[in-house]
């Protein structure tokens, strides 16, 4: 049944068509959460359109044996700031009568297939439907834990899907992890420390160093298109079966802000290392510090101060197992 949806991309002349469905879809949310200032039901026909013609955006209607069932849009941008190969889902409907029919997963499939070159799909949806939170998640989606109360029936939370491939590092991979870090020493940390001192740490920081601390830590590498675009790793704390700490984390800098950074996180946060401590250390640099205190690391005994490597000393404490 499902192989017969169809996306087709809504004109600015289909506005009022795509405007009706959304308002069928949506108005029984709103009959239910009377969240009057973010219920798509509630838009007017001026700002759908608006939606349709915008620019870093496209709109579909979900056709059914071509019927129109209901409509999906896909944006990347954020405000005024584009990221390349990140989309947005939003919205995504479909009409009571055609709800519960797998219409919406394979309509996300599509989308898949449609932008095959995209890195990571972002979207939120309302914490209380379950049936939509399972969706999303049947579709590869995972919560990040940012969430929004709209009032005090409902709350918006986000889902991401991240396309990236994560696998253990290999001795292969020793050259090209490298010049992944030294890339970051020069182009982005250097704006915190200093040309000279990142060119300088960039000498010395060579394939073998990398080995080195892939002989002792669990080491990952993050591919997209058969290239490696992030790194972490996770060790022991000096030897320390309940204590951990993560390693050179690093993102190439083109591939920042596409949410590479928390998987790689969430990677290392479900490695045995983590699992099996109760506190987790991060020697964070500058540059990096307020990334990883949005994952719940903070300054190690309250204390904001660098240490002798020039670093924030961050830690996070949590029980065994979790």
């Amino acid at each position: 049944m499902i192989d017969f949806i169809e996306l087709k991309l809504v004109t600015e002349e289909d506005a009022e068509c795509l405007y009706r469905l959304q308002v069928e879809a949506f108005m029984p949310l709103h009959e239910k959460y009377q969240d009057d200032e973010t219920s798509p039901a509630k838009e007017s026909l001026e700002k759908v359109t608006g939606k349709i013609v915008e620019e870093h955006s496209d709109f579909y209607f979900i056709e059914f044996h071509g019927e129109k069932v209901g409509g999906v849009r896909v944006r990347w941008h954020q405000g005024k700031k584009v990221f390349k190969n990140v989309n947005w889902i939003s919205p995504i409907f479909i009409i009571p009568k055609y709800q519960n029919k797998g219409i919406a997963s394979r309509a996300i499939e599509k989308l898949f297939e449609l932008y095959p070159d995209t890195i990571e799909w972002r979207l939120d949806t309302i914490k209380q439907e379950a049936g939509n939170c399972h969706l999303y998640e049947k579709c590869g989606f995972v919560k990040v834990g940012k969430e929004k109360i709209v009032n005090k029936k409902m709350t918006l939370v986000d889902y991401v899907r991240n396309c990236t491939n994560v696998r253990r590092f290999e001795e292969k991979d020793a050259d090209e992890v490298r010049n992944l870090i030294v890339r970051n020493f020069v182009e982005v940390n250097s704006k915190d420390y200093g040309t000279v001192a990142m060119e300088k740490l960039a000498k010395v920081y060579d394939s073998k160093k990398v080995l080195n601390i892939a002989g002792y830590a669990h080491m990952y590498v993050f591919e997209w298109d058969g290239k490696i675009v992030g790194t972490g790793s996770i060790s022991s704390f000096w030897g320390s079966e309940t204590e951990s700490i993560l390693l050179i984390i690093f993102v190439l800098p083109e591939f920042h802000g596409k949410g590479i950074g928390r998987k790689i996180i969430n990677t290392l946060e479900k490695d045995d290392f983590y699992v099996r401590a109760t506190r987790i250390e991060i020697p964070a640099s500058i540059t990096a510090t307020e990334f990883y205190r949005k994952f719940g690391y903070d300054y190690k005994n309250g204390v904001k101060a660098l240490d002798e490597e020039h670093h924030y000393r961050l830690e996070k404490f949590k029980e065994a197992g979790q």
